[in-house]
């Protein structure tokens, strides 16, 4: 329902059309690049049974020494980017907001459990490390000793990334930046690689049940 918002009339956020598409655009890509660069890197286990918070381990290196929760910073900046290029104001200074307002509540929750876990350790993470705001300062030697694992990426974000390529067409469509038929010759592709990439998931998860049940 508040994705669906980017398709409502509404005023501009640049009175320049290309700007908010240049502008947004980048701010996807940067959010797409934190997303991808996260799980490519180090990947936090999360969720546990019933929907309940869980964690193995405290992560502090990596991507981790320079934000807190970058895969959440990712999100927001892909929402906000999706605003900006849909030049919505509606979407960009009112439903942003609310997404800000779910994901406060989300690292909240998130944070009064990692400090029950992991106590002081957790806590003098939370002093050097701001939550959102990215420490450049750490650029240069947070990736240190680090490799990207592509295929990780891959079989972890193919549904976002679908979503994130298909919701750019649409909006491209139906701000009239695409014909319908460039529209349909980008999107058939790319869902016909997104069914490819499902079932090879799901064959390999399929095949790891298998070996869990002989084991």
């Amino acid at each position: 329902m508040l994705y669906a918002t980017l398709f409502i009339p509404t005023p501009v956020v640049f009175a320049n059309e290309t700007l908010a598409l240049v502008v947004g655009l980048a701010i996807i890509i940067f959010g797409i690049t934190t997303r991808c660069t996260t799980i490519g890197l180090e990947y936090i286990v999360r969720g546990g049974k019933n929907r309940t918070i869980y964690a193995e381990k405290l992560v502090t290196e990596g991507i981790y020494s320079i934000c807190r929760n970058p895969m959440y910073l990712g999100n927001l900046s892909i929402l906000l980017g999706f605003g900006i290029f849909a030049n919505s104001a509606l979407f960009t200074f009112i439903i942003f907001p609310v997404y800000l307002f779910i994901y406060y509540a989300i690292i909240k929750a998130e944070e009064d459990f990692l400090f029950g876990k992991f106590g002081e350790q957790f806590d003098l993470f939370r002093k050097n490390v701001h939550a959102l705001i990215p420490k450049l300062s750490k650029l240069g030697s947070a990736f240190k000793g680090y490799s990207f694992n592509w295929g990780k990426v891959v079989m972890k974000e193919y549904n976002s990334l679908f979503i994130y390529f298909v919701g750019l067409l649409a909006i491209s469509l139906y701000r009239e930046l695409i014909s319908f038929n460039l529209f349909l010759y980008l999107v058939i592709p790319i869902s016909i690689l997104y069914i490819l990439v499902k079932l090879i998931k799901k064959s390999q998860n399929a095949k790891k049940r298998k070996l869990e049940k002989q084991q």
